[in-house]
C-alpha cells in the first residue's frame, strides 16, 4: 500500500539521516511574546505522549493519551498565540500531522496523504506551516508549505538525492531557514525566500550544522553542530547571514528561543546507552544553565530523536 510504503520510506530515512545518538533537533517556530509553557515528548507514561511543562519545571502535564507508537520523531511546535499544538503521529500507519489545543483537547488530523510529514511549524501570521514531507516519487524530503488545514502544499526544494529538514519561517515570514544535505554535506544550515528562491548556505561543511532556530527579533540563529553523526553535539548561534559564529555551549541539543528572547530550552543527555535524558534552560550566550526536569525518556532514546522541545507564548 502507499502509505505504508511511504512510510518506510520516511522511517528508513529518518533513520539514515538521524539515528545515531541524538540527532534530528526539531526547530521550532518562536515569536515575540510573554513565555508560556514548553512542550516536549516523553514516554514517562509508559508509551510516546505530548507532555507541557513550566520553565521553572513545574506543572508538568500529559497533554496526549495516543495508542503505542515507537515513533518519538513527533516534533512538537506552538502556534505563534500559544493556543495549539502541532506535530507528527504515525497513528494511521503514516506519518501525518495533527493539531491539538495546548490543554490535551481538540485533536484534529491535518494530512490524510500518507506521504510523511515532519517538522511543522506555524507561519508568523498562522496561517500556513512549513515542513518536511516525504517525496516517494523521487524517494526524498523536500520542505515544502501549506495551509494549516493541509490544503494547498507546495513543495520549495529539490535537491536530488539530498534530504531537506528542519526548516521554519524567520519572524517577518520572509524567509525560511532549514537544514540539508544539498551539495552531498552530511548537514548544514541553509535560508531562502519562502518561495524558495536565493537558496544561500550559511554553515561551514566542518560544524555538519542543523536544527537551526530564530530568535524573536530575527537577528541569530541558534543550532547544533554533528547532525547525522554519532559524536556529541553542541549549541551554536550565529547572525541570520550566518556570520558571528559561535559555540554557546560543548554538549547540547534542541535549542529553542524562549518567546521573549532571554532564554533557550535546550536537551542533554549521555553517550551511554539508557542514559538520562533532561531539558534544561540557559541565557542565549550559554551562561545560567538550569535543568528543568530530569529522566525524561524511560529506557534511554534509541533512534535519538527524543524530548524534541519548543517554548509557547503565554496565551
Amino acid at each position: 500500500m502507499k502509505s505504508s510504503r511511504v512510510l518506510s520510506l520516511i522511517t528508513s530515512t529518518m533513520l539514515a539521516a538521524f539515528v545515531l545518538l541524538f540527532t534530528a533537533a526539531t526547530v521550532h517556530a518562536t515569536y515575540a511574546g510573554k513565555n508560556g509553557r514548553i512542550t516536549f515528548v516523553s514516554n514517562l507514561s509508559g508509551t510516546y505522549q505530548l507532555y507541557t511543562i513550566n520553565p521553572d519545571g513545574s506543572d508538568m502535564r500529559q497533554i496526549t493519551n495516543l495508542r503505542p507508537t515507537e515513533n518519538t520523531i513527533w516534533t512538537p511546535d506552538y502556534s505563534p498565540d500559544g493556543r495549539q499544538i502541532v506535530f507528527s503521529h504515525d497513528m494511521t500507519g503514516a506519518l501525518e500531522l495533527y493539531t491539538i489545543n495546548a490543554d490535551g483537547s481538540g485533536l484534529t488530523q491535518i494530512t490524510h496523504d500518507g506521504n510523511g510529514h515532519l517538522f511543522a511549524r506555524w507561519s508568523p501570521d498562522g496561517q500556513r506551516f512549513v515542513l518536511m514531507s516525504g517525496s516517494p516519487e523521487k524517494a526524498t524530503t523536500v520542505i515544502t508549505t501549506m495551509r494549516t488545514d493541509g490544503s494547498d502544499e507546495v513543495s520549495l526544494t529539490d535537491d536530488i538525492p539530498f534530504e531537506s529538514y528542519q526548516p521554519e519561517y524567520t519572524p517577518d515570514g520572509k524567509q525560511i531557514v532549514f537544514a540539508s544535505q544539498a551539495g552531498g554535506l552530511v548537514s548544514a544550515v541553509w535560508i531562502m525566500n519562502t518561495d524558495g528562491s536565493n537558496k544561500r548556505r550559511l554553515t561551514d561543511a566542518p560544524l555538519e550544522a542543523g536544527g537551526p532556530d530564530l530568535s524573536p527579533d530575527g537577528k541569530r540563529v541558534t543550532f547544533y553542530s554533528q547532525q547525522n553523526t554519532p559524536r556529541p553535539a553542541a549549541v551554536w548561534a550565529m547572525n541570520v547571514d550566518g556570520g558571528s559564529q559561535q559555540r554557546v555551549t560543548p554538549l547540547g541539543l534542541y535549542p529553542i528561543f524562549s518567546p521573549d528572547g532571554t532564554k533557550l530550552v535546550f536537551t542533554k543527555g549521555t553517550l551511554a546507552e539508557g542514559g538520562p535524558i533532561n531539558l534544561y534552560t540557559m541565557n542565549p550566550d550559554g551562561t545560567h544553565v538550569k535543568k528543568i526536569a530530569g529522566d525524561l525518556i524511560v529506557g534511554g532514546c534509541l533512534d535519538g530523536n527524543c524530548l524534541t522541545p519548543d517554548w509557547g507564548a503565554q496565551p
